[in-house]
């Protein structure tokens, strides 16, 4: 097996996230992956290999799905599961609202691959990856 042990970390804050999956987990589904302080916190084991960093919310948000879809066995997963169409049918709904309620997505991908250099070794790798969701307004004064 070429990937021995690889995961990735990801924390973020987002109310209308938050507010979407609340609807279909029970509390203690919700405590799994929500702090007291609003921000997710969730770990998922990469089963299809070591993945690309998004770059930007648009990216994390698909990707955070994928892994909703393949690590059924945490709780966002099995949430997402039993009631994808219903939670994905909302997400598009309200895209521009979960988009815009990211702040600071903070994710670290850990993989570890055998080293061909070293028989036998392991090269172990961490990519940490802040995206901030920068926001301006401007508005125009008819003077």
């Amino acid at each position: 097996m070429e990937e021995l042990r690889n995961y990735l970390v990801l924390k973020f804050t987002n109310a209308v996230f938050i507010e979407i999956f609340g609807r279909y987990a029970s509390n203690s589904e919700m405590a799994e992956f929500v702090a007291e302080d609003g921000s997710v916190s969730m770990t998922f084991r990469m089963v299809n290999g070591v993945l690309e960093a998004p770059t930007t919310c648009e990216q994390c948000l698909s990707l955070m799905y994928v892994l909703f879809e393949t690590n059924p066995d945490s709780a966002v997963g099995r949430v997402y599961k039993a009631h994808q169409r219903e939670i994905l049918r909302e997400t598009l709904y309200r895209l521009t609202q979960v988009l815009d309620g990211f702040s600071d997505i903070r994710m670290t991908i850990h993989a570890e691959k055998r080293d061909d250099k070293s028989p036998g070794g392991i090269r172990t790798t961490n990519n940490d990856v802040t995206i901030k969701r920068m926001r301006s307004t401007e508005t125009f004064s008819g003077k």
